[in-house]
């Protein structure tokens, strides 16, 4: 998904979220927030699945995402999310040098994450097939939409700061040359903010 502003904000509109801008310098970063499925149960990732092939599939999704994000706390109190988007890094020469960055978005009552979202490019790659990324405004929880070998889904990892192996991955991505000057900014104050919890 292209990160213009004006056609990002229409794209989310088209799945039921409105775009309220970019937010950078969060202390939450969003690669960090993109490992949820490489977390182990034991660590307290939870999972919601359902078959590629089931014919309601996609509504079973976006029911299963919405239950998990309200009982894990993704919204705030006005249902909104960060959700991370790609965007050109900085000095980028092509189109495959991006980094991701936090979109502020609010869900509206009308939406379609799993479907819609994804057909549009916003939170996968096509219609019934996630790949995004969200956090709750305070990093208190991730959330990843996937796909695995015969299901899509989501996952949740709440209390992420709590992870010793986020963490230890956290630590091992600092100021490393495919890492941005933002985002080693960010890791830093996550990683601080974490291990005072």
């Amino acid at each position: 998904m292209s990160a213009n502003a004006d056609s990002l904000a229409q794209a989310m509109k088209d799945c039921g979220l409105r775009f309220l801008g970019f937010r950078r310098g969060t202390g939450i970063p969003p690669y960090v927030a993109g490992m949820v499925t490489s977390r182990h149960p034991d660590e307290g990732r939870r999972d919601r699945t359902v078959a590629i092939d089931d014919p309601a599939g996609v509504s079973k999704a976006n029911a299963d995402w919405f239950e998990l994000g309200a009982q894990f706390g993704l919204f705030s109190a006005d249902r909104q999310f960060l959700l991370s988007i790609s965007v050109p890094s900085p000095g980028a020469v092509d189109d495959t040098d991006v980094e991701g960055v936090w979109g502020l978005v609010e869900l509206l009552d009308d939406w379609d994450i799993m479907g819609a979202g994804c057909a549009v490019g916003v939170t996968g790659s096509r219609y019934g097939r996630p790949a995004f990324v969200m956090s709750a405004l305070d990093g208190s929880v991730f959330v990843q939409g996937t796909v695995w070998q015969d299901s899509i889904g989501t996952a949740v990892l709440p209390h992420p700061r709590r992870v010793r192996s986020l963490r230890d991955v956290a630590r091992l991505n600092v100021g490393k040359p495919y890492r941005t000057a933002a985002e080693d900014e960010d890791t830093l104050a996550w990683l601080a903010e974490q291990d005072e919890s």
